[in-house]
């Protein structure tokens, strides 16, 4: 820890605000927080005339050097620097490209509270212009403004004057702007570049990305393309086509097929504004989902059962503080479900009652509990909350595991992703004894369901989905041990599952596989997938189930609730195609068809002519996990790490033939790749399991071998 010398520091008090910030940095350090804004002076401008003119505006604001730690009693000091100096830097640059490079450097930068300051003043020189840019944390934005600093520092450079006018701003949140002005298309360009880098970096936390990285080698997958497609498009107006990722996917190449749209800002603050809303009907999807758990009979099915085994000890106490702080920021985890016909709604449960739900026990309560006991719980949804928390000790261990058992009808998996990223920074402020204080308000689940219901289906989405599955071949069937196929009977949902877990070399070459031919690693396997049923069962076309977000509006991005909706594609088969060509042809089939993806399925399979009694379109179900959330660390105010690991549950339960989850992952720097296969235990055999196991292997081999993008699929031998 830092000792301030009390000949260079002076103590300060710290504001709320500056305390929130501090801490949201201290938990997110990978986090841009700092904003620019740069201004362009003459060439002829005497530089140390103009570092004297800095020191006058640095010195009387104390907060402007300021640095901030813990102390002994966990309470955030703040301390000021006399020397003014380290808020200043004098730069060299060849030109204002690499002035802009180096504006973003700085502001990608990690800042370290203890020994930086919130502020630096950069002095560019280009040649041609000197550059004068303030780099600002925003634990400053409540002390001060930039526009402020700038005027200070030109009146007190007496015989100077330049616009107010930036040459270039660049916020946070990647937002960038620039004085309006015509500008040749290469300057266009280079914002549209800089704001798409800006996404990047702050969707991967890699602040060092550069313009010409690529994407995906950075660990960047189709969930983090999607969240970054959205708001491209709904904050910067920036149009990028999903396919655009694989086959260009740095930030340079990519900005290169953007397309700049007008926004009615307007319109759009008016929909970001937050509706109180406490009663409201099923979302779509959310629907759908609820007639399958009606028809399941209210059983086990939509259970989502998360275990963690907690490697270091974790404070049950404040672990409850923190996830209450969860229960009240997002609505979904406190509703109740209703399920009367067509009065079928969801309904808020106050914060003020929540009293009255018991949702967490301790290990002190969990004597008898396994997370066994936990998984199989039948939820009343009507009359408790949609999850259950509870710690259970491992004596044996010495180790606390925690079932998190939350219902599908609250959740999907991207709010998994959202609710233990804020579990995180909720935890570091109750260890703090502070209340977690957070950046924005969550949009309320409710109060998309509303919207959606208003706005219904969309005619045009709907007949993408028909045309496309019209003719397709329904289900599947695998021939059996004795060469006769086995027809597909009524069965109930009991399941057996295996893994598939290709060594290193063979995840980094079907990677490469992937990039080669302008896919994801998860195009690649789903491909591997199809292509491995086809060849066991002589199939001339196959529909498969995954999948999509659902989340077509960024305001809800950091939302808890059921956005999810189900997809099936058609993969059609022709032997003489290539595997280059098939592999193309599947990529596209998934991206094209995200734009479409708000049509729940089940409104699909009855514009088909299908009624519920006849089940799913398909039996094979392929779905991504990436960067599973369940894997990580909690954080104390005195640098103590909680390091936590997913336990995986034990499948018994499911509702498709065949179901394919591919968990990809990055690991201490390197890609890992994990196929689970669960399937229904009285439809398929053990048999027939351990053969597709073995040409899905086969399969991955052969995309890895030289020149497999041109294998013809009917030269293929299994």
């Amino acid at each position: 820890m830092m000792e301030p010398n009390p000949d260079t520091f002076s103590k300060l008090s710290a504001t709320r605000y500056e305390e929130h910030i501090w801490l949201l940095q201290q938990q997110y350090p990978e986090r841009i927080l700092k904003h620019f804004s740069a201004w362009q002076l003459d060439a002829d401008v005497d530089i140390p005339k103009l570092e004297l003119a800095i020191k006058t505006v640095i010195e009387p604001l104390p907060d402007l050097n300021a640095r901030y730690q813990f102390n002994d009693d966990g309470e955030i000091e703040k301390f000021h620097a006399i020397d003014w100096q380290s808020c200043v830097e004098l730069i060299g640059s060849h030109s204002e490209t690499d002035a802009t490079e180096q504006l973003l450097a700085q502001q990608a930068a990690p800042w370290d509270a203890q020994t930086q300051p919130p502020l630096k003043v950069l002095i560019i020189q280009t040649g041609q212009h000197v550059i004068l840019a303030f780099v600002v944390h925003q634990i400053l934005d409540q002390t001060c403004q930039v526009i402020d600093l700038y005027r200070g520092v030109l009146n007190a450079y007496v015989g100077h004057s330049a616009s107010d006018t930036p040459w270039l701003q660049h916020q946070a949140d990647g937002t960038i702007s620039a004085p309006t002005v015509s500008a040749p298309p290469t300057t266009a360009n280079h914002d549209v570049e800089a704001i798409i880098l800006g996404e990047f970096r702050g969707a991967l936390a890699e602040p060092d990305m550069q313009l010409t990285d690529d994407f995906f080698d950075f660990g960047g997958h189709s969930l983090l393309a999607t969240r970054i497609i959205g708001k491209l498009l709904s904050n910067h107006g920036i149009e990028v086509q999903f396919n655009d990722f694989f086959s260009a996917p740095t930030a340079a190449a990519l900005a290169s097929r953007a397309n700049v749209i007008t926004q009615n800002d307007g319109a759009t603050a008016a929909r970001n504004v937050p509706q109180d809303v406490q009663k409201a009907p099923f979302a779509l999807a959310q629907a759908s989902l609820g007639r399958a758990y009606v028809a399941y009979e209210f059983g086990t099915i939509f259970n989502l059962p998360f275990a963690l085994d907690f490697l270091d000890g974790v404070d049950e106490a404040l672990f409850e503080q923190a996830f209450s702080d969860l229960l009240k920021r997002h609505a979904s985890l406190r509703t109740t479900f209703h399920f009367e016909g067509d009065e079928a709604y969801q309904q808020i449960v106050p914060i003020a009652q929540l009293s009255d739900y018991k949702w967490f026990w301790s290990s002190h309560e969990s004597l008898r509990a396994t997370l066994e006991s936990e998984a199989t719980y039948q939820f009343d949804l009507s009359r408790e909350l949609p999850l259950r928390v509870r710690f259970i000790y491992d004596v044996q261990r010495q180790r606390q595991t925690l079932s998190l058992l939350v219902h599908h009808m609250a959740i999907d998996e991207w709010s998994l992703n959202v609710m233990m990223e804020e579990l995180a920074q909720a935890y570091l402020a109750r260890a703090a004894d502070k209340a977690p204080t957070w950046a924005t308000p969550a949009r309320s689940f409710h109060e998309f369901a509303l919207r959606e219901q208003a706005t219904g289906i969309n005619q045009h989405h709907l007949d993408y989905w028909t045309s496309m599955l019209r003719h397709a071949t329904r289900g599947l069937t695998l021939p059996s041990p004795g060469s006769q196929a086995s027809a597909p009977i009524t069965v109930s949902s009991k399941a057996q599952w295996f893994e598939i877990k290709p060594d290193q070399t063979l995840t980094d070459n079907l990677y490469t596989f992937a990039r080669q031919n302008n896919s994801s690693l998860f195009g690649v396997v789903y491909t591997a997938i199809a292509l491995s049923l086809h060849k066991l069962a002589d199939l001339k076309d196959l529909v498969i189930g995954t999948s999509a977000s659902g989340r077509t509006d960024p305001g809800f991005y950091e939302t808890v609730g059921y956005f999810t909706t189900m997809v099936a594609h058609r993969v059609q088969f022709d032997p003489r195609q290539a595997i280059g060509a098939l592999v193309e042809n599947v990529t596209h089939l998934i991206n094209d068809s995200m734009a479409y993806a708000d049509v729940p399925l089940e409104l699909i399979q009855h514009a088909l002519g299908m009624t519920p009694a006849d089940g799913l379109l398909f039996d094979v179900y392929i779905q991504i996990h990436a960067n599973n959330a369940l894997n990580g660390a909690l954080q104390t105010p005195d640098a103590r790490t909680i390091r936590y690991r997913q336990i995986d549950p034990d499948k018994s339960q499911s509702m498709f033939g065949i179901q394919f989850e591919i968990m990809e992952n990055m690991i201490d720097g390197k890609r890992a790749l994990r196929l689970v296969i669960t399937y229904l235990s009285d439809r398929y055999s053990a048999e027939q399991m351990a053969r597709l196991s073995a040409t899905i292997d086969q399969v991955f081999t052969l995309f890895t071998t030289p020149d497999a993008a041109g294998v013809v699929i009917d030269h293929i031998r299994v």
